[in-house]
Order: structure tokens, then C-alpha cells, then sequence
């Protein structure tokens, strides 16, 4: 039951090494506040269950790649290069919803007091951390999460061990998946943009109108309601466009494999 050869370890370690890369940079997951140590255990979890159902073909390779050093830290260098793929991928998904949520706490004059976020290591406005609490618990709620450890096992079936072969068709499609950040995000903000947009007009009408009036003090509390009541109204049709959006993520997953697969 406990009889294990090289090629068996080694086997065992580049799949760990895969999924190891891909749980360091997954949303959720790969954040700095989760202990390394969780990481690192999930990550046996999951080759635990994974390298049972692996063919042997997948052994051989790395047995083949034990005649030369050389061979076996190419190998290697390609299991890292698929799992940071992945996860770098995977997390794009959630940057173009945290930078929605700084370009409408910037409009609605939140960027004046910062918070510092322990997930993120970084200081934020208040309304950005109170969106990024609120997505997390509607993609969990929603089971998005599944979504990436099934792209974990789907990796395996389309790319063997050591077989990844970057293509020129990789970087454009990452170039485009890169840039799909602003996309994302000016497609989340845009309806509350609009709105202050309109609230900082009305309040220009009312300065021109009655000049005495401090606009400048009264812009605060006004962008901040018109901010708030929008979000609270288009809160309950975040569900469906999450889902659609991390469906999405997927399929450019699954190309990104595709195409490191060729």
C-alpha cells in the first residue's frame, strides 16, 4: 500500500507543485491574510485527491525526465508556468471588481479617509472594503469558488505533466484578459457614475442659481446618498451579473489551458 518508487514521488511533487502555484494566486484563496500554512495544506488536499486518478502516462513522463536534471527542472519550470498562468487568470476576474468599487469611492468623496485592508495589505476607502466584503460573500454564496477547483482537475486532463508549450496566442489572449480589468469595471461603476454625475450637475445649477450656498460643503453629503441609494438599488442584480462574469472567467481559463496545451 506504501510502496512508492522515484517516479511515483516525483510524479506526486509535480502536482503539487501545479496546484500549489495556482492556490498562491487564486482569489480568496491566494490572499495575504489566508496563513501560508493553510495554503500549503489545502494544496496537499488537493494533489491527495487528484494524483490517485492520474494515468500512468503522466508517471512515465517524469520518469523519462529522472535521465536528466536538465529535462526534470524544465518539467518542473512547466507545472509552474501552468499554475501561475491559471491563477494569475483567475484573480484578474476579481481586480476589475475592487477597481470599480475605488472609482466610485473616489466620486463619492470616500478617498478622503482611508482604511487599511489585511487581505490586501494595502489602504483603501471605505466603501471599496465594504464592496469587496460584499462580493465575497455572494461568489461564495453562489459557489463561484468551485468554478477554479474544477479548472484545477480540468488542467491536468487537457495539459499532461510536462507537456505545456507556450504560444505567441497565450500573451495576446493575457494582454486581452489584462485589459478586460478597466471593461469590468467601468461596466460595474458606470450606472453609479452616471448618477453622481447628474447629483455634481444639480449641485453646479444650485451654485450658479444661489451663489451664497457652500456647495463645495454640501457635494459630501449629497454624493454620498446619491452613491449609496444607487448601490442599495443595484444590489440585488449583482448575483446574475457575477455569475455571468465569473462564467466568463472560466472560458478564458480554459482557452489560457488550451492554449498552453499546444
Amino acid at each position: 500500500m506504501f510502496s512508492f518508487d522515484t517516479g511515483d514521488i516525483l510524479t506526486a511533487a509535480a502536482t503539487f507543485l501545479r496546484i500549489s502555484c495556482i492556490i498562491a494566486l487564486l482569489p480568496l484563496f491566494g490572499e495575504s491574510n489566508v496563513p501560508v500554512r493553510v495554503r500549503i495544506l489545502l494544496s496537499l488536499a488537493l494533489t491527495a485527491g487528484i494524483y490517485p486518478l492520474l494515468p500512468e502516462d503522466y508517471e512515465r513522463t517524469v520518469t523519462i525526465a529522472l535521465q536528466d536534471v536538465g529535462t526534470l527542472s524544465l518539467v518542473m519550470a512547466k507545472e509552474m508556468l501552468i499554475g501561475i498562468t491559471m491563477g494569475y487568470t483567475a484573480k484578474l476576474a476579481f481586480d476589475g471588481i475592487v477597481m470599480a468599487a475605488s472609482m466610485i469611492g473616489i466620486q463619492m468623496g470616500f478617498n478622503t479617509a482611508s482604511v487599511f485592508m489585511p487581505d490586501s495589505e494595502e489602504q483603501t476607502n471605505g466603501f471599496s472594503a465594504l464592496h469587496r466584503l460584499l462580493i465575497i460573500l455572494i461568489f461564495l454564496a453562489l459557489n463561484m469558488h468551485h468554478i477554479y477547483i474544477k479548472s484545477i482537475w480540468d488542467s491536468f486532463q487537457l495539459i499532461p505533466i510536462g507537456h505545456a508549450l507556450p504560444s505567441g496566442s497565450l500573451n495576446i489572449l493575457l494582454l486581452k484578459v489584462s485589459s478586460g480589468i478597466f471593461l469590468t469595471a467601468v461596466q460595474l461603476a458606470a450606472p453609479i457614475l452616471v448618477g453622481l454625475l447628474f447629483s455634481t450637475c444639480a449641485l453646479g445649477l444650485i451654485n450658479r442659481a444661489v451663489p451664497q450656498a457652500n456647495v463645495f460643503v454640501m457635494s459630501f453629503p449629497a454624493n454620498f446618498f446619491v452613491g449609496l441609494f444607487l448601490y442599495m438599488a443595484l444590489l440585488p442584480l449583482f448575483p446574475g451579473w457575477l455569475q455571468n462574469h465569473f462564467e466568463t472567467s472560466q472560458r478564458q481559463l480554459m482557452t489560457a489551458l488550451a492554449l498552453l496545451g499546444h
